[in-house]
């Protein structure tokens, strides 16, 4: 099916021109940061970097029913994961590993209420599918991968697949709490009469711009701008991260580290300034203070965590995947990025292949 918005359903002009670029363009400006669309190509050269490390994580993750297998969590399966998968194959313009993975995420992970995916795949058990809340950072990169893949192959179901999805998290997954529109991280757990859980992590911001271009709401400028406030202001310790998990007062709206979860800058949170710089939001000022504690510790001692209550780092080094999202995002290093032959996980390797897509992207601007 070739991909014709004149017969899709969809708005033919998702936004006029100029309300893209204003909306933009109010993005940036709370940093500085210059304005940049999202092509979701590479520059030629890159694209062939980017499909040898496809081939490396296909190998190793890839299940020819179309499931992801998370390595380092006893071989299950994740929404996240589903999408991390289906973008890199959009990437590396693998249409069958795409549709192998997309019809196993349709046929195991969708719910039937709504246009989004629980969020995790037990494999042995009975059910597969114990817990069907969903987590709103795997359904924003299925979406993304979605629309993604209906542009690169001209799939005009895929696109529209794309936007139920988007509406379904706006319309979901979006809570007003007080002067802020907030992205929830599922639907259950995360809201009490006192306060609102949140990662940043899930702030997914290209396949939140995208959602925009795809739908022409402008209430997605209101979850980017805000979401952008929360990762502005929720900075903590003595190196002013985020932490994975964050707590917004509903009285005072006032930002703390969430209760109930470890106080550190880790296996989420180091994906806050990864997706930043793939959607060209990452400010002068966040990236000056990612690149002082980057280079604090070094290529060779990156902490796998940071505690931002006590300043302790983790007794380990970091993995593979998180020295290429500090080499992306203020690490002076002259060292290659890290491939994926030696990814000690399946998180490790996706993290690096995002950076391999997103700077792809960068070279083809």
């Amino acid at each position: 099916m070739r991909f014709d918005l004149k017969t899709s359903g969809l708005p033919a002009h998702p936004a006029p021109i100029m309300g893209r670029r204003a909306m933009l363009a109010a993005l940036m400006a709370m940093g500085g940061v210059s304005m940049s669309s999202i092509t979701g190509f590479a520059a030629p050269g890159a694209a062939d970097d980017v499909a040898r490390q496809w081939a490396v994580f296909r190998r190793k993750y890839f299940r020819p029913d179309g499931r992801i297998v998370d390595t380092g969590n006893n071989g299950e399966s994740h929404s996240e994961g589903q999408g991390y998968g289906m973008l890199f194959s959009a990437a590396a313009n693998d249409l069958p590993s795409f549709e192998a993975m997309w019809n196993w995420t349709q046929a195991t992970l969708r719910h039937t209420r709504d246009s989004l995916f629980s969020w995790r795949f037990l494999p042995g058990q009975v059910p597969a599918v114990p817990d069907t809340n969903n987590a709103t950072d795997g359904d924003l990169l299925i979406a993304l991968a979605l629309a993604r893949a209906g542009r690169r192959w001209q799939r005009v179901d895929f696109v529209q697949e794309a936007v139920a999805i988007y509406r379904d998290v706006l319309r979901l997954m979006t809570l007003r709490v007080g002067g802020y529109r907030v992205l929830l991280p599922g639907a259950q757990g995360f809201v009490s009469p006192d306060a609102v859980t949140l990662n940043l992590s899930y702030y997914v911001m290209p396949s939140l711009l995208q959602a925009f271009e795809l739908t022409a709401d402008p209430a997605w400028h209101g979850v980017m701008h805000d979401g952008m406030r929360l990762i502005l202001q929720a900075r903590f310790g003595q190196w002013r991260l985020p932490p994975d998990w964050v707590s917004i007062d509903r009285r005072t709206q006032a930002l703390s580290i969430a209760k109930g979860w470890a106080p550190r800058f880790s296996y989420d949170a180091i994906r806050v300034p990864l997706y930043l710089y793939w959607a060209h939001m990452l400010t002068p000022d966040l990236r000056a203070g990612y690149a002082q504690f980057w280079t604090h510790f070094g290529a060779d001692a990156l902490p796998g965590w940071i505690d931002l209550t006590t300043g302790a780092r983790s007794p380990y080094n970091a993995p593979p995947g998180y020295l290429a999202v500090a080499q992306c995002t203020g690490l002076a290093s002259s060292a290659k990025l890290p491939t994926l032959d030696h990814a000690p996980d399946y998180y490790s390797a996706a993290l690096t292949l995002l950076v391999y897509i997103a700077r792809a992207e960068e070279q083809a601007k």
